[in-house]
């Protein structure tokens, strides 16, 4: 039966490539037994365990601890439940993921709380809770406010030129950025205006 879901698994996925149990799409299989069928694969050697919950088809190296998380905070390749924010966010605009020196903070769906100390995956992060749910189409926007709303005025000024091709890059239109701000700190908008944003969001 686990050739089966190697099968499956291997159309599905790269080796290298993190994926949980509820990322292997076109099973038939129950919950329990694909958990029971991926410690199999794992024993016999033809998957390998990343951490509680994440495999991969083994390849030359391994998978990095930004992969899990990613996977699990971020997006998983169909759908979109989080984003970098605070300077991971500049870094993220600026072409770099995160480094191993960098404070990672996320904005997630699953978060619980307005903001939680991570340890897992062997890294240390911060997730924070959005200030409004998370998906493919306001993905965009949400992570442009939350970073405005997080970030000093004159850290926002000193970045205005990243944020400006980024405003015109995304399309970022300002009724529906004004429409999504409602949601956000009366201090959002504001900074929008003090830092000049607004009116690049008008320029496109």
């Amino acid at each position: 039966m686990n050739n089966v879901l190697l099968t499956t698994i291997k159309k599905q996925f790269k080796k290298n490539e993190l994926f949980s149990a509820s990322d292997i799409k076109g099973k038939t299989l129950s919950a329990i037994t694909i958990k029971e069928e991926l410690v199999e694969l794992v024993k016999q050697g033809q998957l390998k365990r990343f951490s509680y919950g994440f495999y991969y088809i083994p390849g030359e190296g391994e998978p990095k601890a930004s992969d899990a998380i990613e996977l699990r905070y971020i997006n998983n390749g169909s759908e979109v439940y989080g984003f970098y924010t605070g300077d991971c966010f500049i870094s993220v605009l600026n072409g770099s993921s995160p480094t191993d020196n960098d404070k990672i903070e996320i904005m997630t769906n699953k978060a619980t709380s307005g903001k939680k100390n991570v340890y897992m995956f062997s890294r240390r992060f911060v997730l924070r809770k959005p200030y409004v749910k998370i998906n493919k189409i306001n993905v965009s926007i949400n992570s442009f406010l939350s970073y405005i709303t997080m970030t000093p005025l004159d850290k926002v000024k000193e970045n205005y030129s990243i944020l400006a091709s980024f405003i015109k890059k995304a399309h970022l239109a300002a009724t529906d950025v004004m429409e999504l701000a409602s949601s956000y700190p009366s201090k959002t908008a504001s900074k929008l205006l003090a830092s000049d944003l607004y009116r690049c969001l008008w320029k496109h």
